[in-house]
């Protein structure tokens, strides 16, 4: 394997009987343990150069300071407490894992549990918060050649938009989760050959979660429920404070509120997404020229579009779960629509 395809893996290790037989059996499985014999020495190359790790490999038994003694309790500590801060810092979360000789003690109560967003499946496997040196390292450099290649980006994702996936879960739209990501990873991590993809699949996505926000909003009152399906351009009307009306401009649902339920920015942007997100990207109206289509021809196909759309909702669902919070009421929130044709 060529060192280019390596994975950078920050060691923190003080035995020197292994620090020389661990890369090696290491590399077969794709990666290249950078060793560091203390956590000053680590936290240093990590502030340096924090984007040349994709993981951090830690001895519970280690040392704090070069002159320091061997301490579990304080190296883990001091350690990943600065590894939260440097996440936070840089805004990208390097997953880190504690293999250790040591038998286990209290030290393993010094391992956060942050460690369960990609590590949580190993200690339900295995009831430990750790892995045991010569009998789990194998499966340690598995998993860290497998979160690294599949789960980082998922990861990084999640600590970036923390603020989003927060309020999805509080607003109830956990299984619009994995669109929300598929959206997202394309905008942190672009790759440019994939643009195509994004387009073809992103929109549709993009329609499934503003589609989940409207049926979300229906079953709290805030809009009519439309029946089957929902009706998109009713939806903005009414939460833009206007009325809906159909094809032959006759008011279904009039707006009885005092004032429109959506910010004003954040409603025009809704209105415009509400019509041109389609159901089939290659649906085009009776002047093809007004077709979303069309418009990314004229474009070369860029993924712009969509992902501002993508900013969007991140925006609307962060507003509905702040307004939500003040509007629990079923009742109170159907006070600002009438339905007009019984018949509809």
């Amino acid at each position: 394997m060529n060192d280019e395809e390596l994975i950078n893996v920050l060691w923190v290790e003080d035995d020197p009987k292994i620090i020389d037989t661990y890369p090696l059996d290491a590399e077969r499985y794709g990666l290249f343990l950078v060793h560091f014999p203390c956590w000053d020495d680590a936290k240093a190359a990590l502030q340096k150069d924090y984007a040349h790790y994709s993981a951090i490999i830690l001895d519970a038994k280690c040392k704090h300071h070069r002159d320091s003694k061997d301490d579990a309790i304080v190296f883990l500590g001091h350690a990943l407490s600065d590894i939260k801060e440097l996440a936070k810092e840089k805004g990208e979360v390097i997953p880190w894992y504690v293999l250790s000789g040591a038998a286990e003690d209290d030290f393993t109560r010094s391992i956060l549990e942050d460690r369960l967003k990609w590590d949580e499946d190993w200690t339900q496997s295995t009831n430990k918060v750790y892995y045991a040196k010569g009998v789990d390292n194998e499966m340690l450099y598995q998993r860290v050649r497998v979160h690294a290649e599949r789960y980082n980006k998922l990861f990084q994702i999640h600590h970036i938009y923390k603020d989003v996936f927060d309020a999805m879960k509080e607003v109830h739209l956990e299984e619009e989760t994995i669109n929300m990501e598929d959206l997202l990873i394309p905008i942190q991590f672009p790759v440019q050959k994939y643009v195509k993809d994004y387009n073809d699949s992103g929109f549709k996505k993009a329609r499934l979660l503003l589609e989940s926000v409207f049926r979300s909003m229906i079953q709290n009152g805030i809009l009519p429920d439309f029946g089957r399906k929902i009706n998109f351009t009713w939806s903005s009307y009414l939460l833009c404070g206007k009325d809906a009306i159909n094809g032959q401009k006759e008011v279904q649902y009039k707006f009885i509120g005092k004032e429109s339920i959506m910010p004003h920015v954040l409603g025009k942007n809704l209105i415009a997404m509400s019509e041109y997100l389609p159901t089939d990207l290659h649906n085009v109206d009776k002047n093809p020229k007004n077709s979303l289509k069309y418009y990314l021809e004229t474009v070369d196909s860029s993924p712009y579009l969509l992902k501002s759309y993508t900013m969007q909702l991140c925006d609307i669902i962060l507003w509905y779960r702040n307004y939500l919070r003040n509007h629990q009421d079923f009742e109170e929130n159907s006070k600002n629509w009438e339905k007009q044709n019984q018949n509809n």
